[in-house]
């Protein structure tokens, strides 16, 4: 579906909660993006392969060029979230000081 269409985000939203509902604040949330999180490397794996054969099963795709793999930190709406939890991203707090 192109973006740019009114309905465009909100039936991709529909989409995403149905394929990944049993998955969803378990080891998968998803804001514009798709990101996998797991406590321990080889469930992280796990998780990645089962997320990957859902987008298969669904005939979706996902940008090679666009993914990143095994990251320990992401930043994601002005906050990084890591292993630790959630902080505000510092170039953002930096941004509003000066």
């Amino acid at each position: 579906m192109p973006f740019g269409l009114m309905n465009a985000p909100a039936t991709f939203q529909c989409l995403m909660n149905e394929v990944f509902q049993d998955m969803l604040r378990k080891s998968v949330f998803f804001f514009y993006d798709i990101s996998v999180y797991s406590p321990t490397w080889s469930s992280h794996l796990q998780h990645l392969e089962a997320v990957l054969q859902l987008l298969k099963k669904h005939k979706l795709f996902a940008k090679l060029s666009k993914c990143s793999f095994g990251l320990t930190q992401v930043k994601y709406l002005g906050h990084t979230v890591s292993g630790q939890g959630v902080a505000v991203d510092a170039s953002k707090v930096q941004a509003v000081l000066t």
